[in-house]
């Protein structure tokens, strides 16, 4: 008997059929099926100088909830509902199944195209994305095929072109492919073509402060082919990351072919000795219970935007040519919590009239608060 009591005790619990808890997200799972929530919340506090064209204020960044599913370890799926003052709008809603480390998805989703645009929202180093991203595919209806063969990871698409809702029987085909020859670096490229039919009139184009600085004129239409082409090189060590694009546009608008042409670089650095990877950052001594440092990162940017002249009477304001640069810190506080500073000049290669202030160049101060869970 006290050798059957012995036995007893040294074998493990039987696991029961449902479990809960939390690993970068609250779940539920069973055998077959896992179920996982996430969200995130950014609070922007904004500041311009006194007498320019913008104002200064607080604005609620994001707020999102995201739902996930795995059902056999083969089929998924994904809901992320966006929150604003308008309402409520799906982000990204879709369905898909996996075959090793091919996923195959259906629905709304990212479209494979620029290493920012890419990269999670929770794990960005800057409060806003480059000037560049207002020119890049977002989430849009169609088909995703994303996987890796060894060291090189691909994208492949097949969408309305169009955000949303599609405004001609014409289908945009994005492809990307990114190559991982070592730990820390890879290097890239992408490409998106189709034809378009979409009126432009009024759609503003903004600032890295995502202010606006003009606006397409009443009567513009992109009505022919778009490309678009990307290069990306980024590379982490350690506390240290460095990442850089370059993109071109070229559209036509209005019968005539214009180009947009573009580049950042962007480094980071965890003075708190931390290492920077692209699933965020875990303070080695957290502010929580106890009053730990957290982690600091100091981070910088430069980036240009280049304006074809053709694109000059299609503007409300033409600047031929925008340079930004940006500073900041960032304190992870733990996991859940971080707060950026950016300070930001935006300089203007001509003078331009916004909102009746002419000027060539205007600094900003954004604060961030994010909490994610």
């Amino acid at each position: 008997m006290m050798m059957l009591l012995v036995w007893m005790f040294q074998q493990e619990p039987p696991k029961p059929d449902v479990q809960a808890g939390y690993d970068g997200g609250f779940f539920i799972k069973t055998k077959d099926l896992k179920f996982t929530v996430e969200g995130l919340l950014q609070v922007n506090g904004v500041f311009f100088e006194p007498g320019g064209p913008h104002e200064s204020e607080f604005d609620l960044r994001r707020i999102r909830l995201e739902f996930s599913g795995d059902f056999f370890e083969r089929f998924m799926f994904h809901i992320e509902p966006k929150f604003s003052s308008d309402g409520v709008e799906l982000e990204e809603a879709w369905v898909g199944f996996r075959i090793e480390e091919h996923r195959f998805l259906f629905g709304r989703m990212k479209e494979p195209f620029s290493l920012e645009e890419m990269a999670s929202l929770r794990h960005m180093d800057m409060i806003n994305f480059s000037i560049l991203n207002q020119f890049v595919p977002a989430e849009d209806h169609g088909i995703t095929i994303l996987g890796r063969f060894g060291w090189l990871e691909y994208g492949l698409g097949f969408y309305n072109g169009t955000g949303g809702d599609d405004t001609t029987s014409d289908k945009d085909v994005a492809v990307r492919l990114v190559a991982h020859p070592w730990r820390g670096l890879q290097f890239g490229g992408s490409i998106t073509f189709g034809r378009e039919d979409i009126d432009l009139g009024g759609n503003e184009l903004k600032t890295e402060a995502r202010v606006p600085w003009g606006e397409y004129v009443s009567g513009t239409e992109l009505d022919g082919d778009r490309l678009r082409l990307g290069a990306e090189v980024a590379f982490l060590e350690g506390p240290f990351a460095v990442s850089a694009e370059l993109i071109l546009v070229r559209q036509e608008i209005n019968g005539i072919t214009t180009d947009l042409i573009g580049g950042y670089v962007q480094a980071s650095w965890l003075i708190t000795g931390e290492e920077k990877t692209w699933k965020g950052v875990r303070p080695a001594d957290p502010f929580a219970l106890k009053p730990g440092v957290g982690g600091w990162q100091v981070v910088a940017r430069w980036s240009r935007l280049d304006l074809d002249g053709d694109l000059a009477p299609f503007l409300s304001a033409f600047p031929d040519v925008i340079d930004t640069v940006t500073v900041g810190v960032n304190w992870y506080a733990n996991e859940f919590v971080k707060v950026k500073i950016n300070v930001l000049r935006t300089i203007y290669g001509e003078e331009i009239a916004v909102r009746g202030v002419t000027h060539d160049k205007e600094d900003s101060l954004i604060v961030q608060v994010q909490i994610q869970f």
